[in-house]
């Protein structure tokens, strides 16, 4: 077969199957991080509604579920931005425990959002949005498309928009987090 031929086919077989092919190498650390976003997303409700309780028991359980991350899983193009991903969420879920009071721990949950938003941005975790506030200058993950800020609460709830989804072509450039 000629190398024409090779890379016309690969072209075909990339179109049929999406532009997953430029991603490959992630699926294991992706499933992985999946119960790490279940706990985010109970943090995340948590302030949306202006609460702490269960924000330090979903915090306790990224920073043990942060050590069944393997970045070594991970191949290709974004190879090196995956390498610190678990280690970052475990350090600000660690700081997010140690809060006081809403006040600090929404400052930690922006800390811990930053990896998250940059994993989720190239990953495309499915039902996931990326959300971020021009006035916070944060981003953060939720479920719903209806915007629910986390950073203001009740205060400003509907304060943020839409940067990031499943929804998006996976070959567009990403944006700093």
């Amino acid at each position: 077969m000629k190398a024409g031929n090779v890379i016309g086919m690969f072209l075909l077989f990339a179109a049929a199957v999406g532009s997953s092919v430029l991603y490959a190498g992630t699926a294991e650390f992706d499933k992985a991080m999946q119960p790490i976003l279940e706990e985010y997303l109970k943090i995340h409700e948590a302030f949306a509604g202006d609460k702490t309780e269960g924000v330090k028991r979903a915090a306790e359980q990224i920073v043990t579920l942060s050590d069944n991350v393997d970045t070594n899983t991970v191949t290709g193009e974004h190879e090196d931005h995956y390498k610190h991903v678990p280690m970052k969420i475990k350090k600000a879920a660690q700081r997010l425990t140690e809060g006081k009071d809403l006040g600090a721990m929404r400052v930690a949950f922006k800390a811990l959002s930053k990896p998250m938003a940059m994993w989720a941005t190239m990953s495309k975790p499915k039902g996931i949005y990326v959300v971020y506030c021009s006035m916070q200058k944060a981003s953060w993950l939720q479920k719903d498309k209806a915007v629910r800020n986390p950073y203001y609460g009740h205060q400003m709830l509907s304060c943020g928009e839409i940067v990031g989804s499943e929804e998006d072509d996976k070959s567009a450039s990403h944006f700093n987090h």
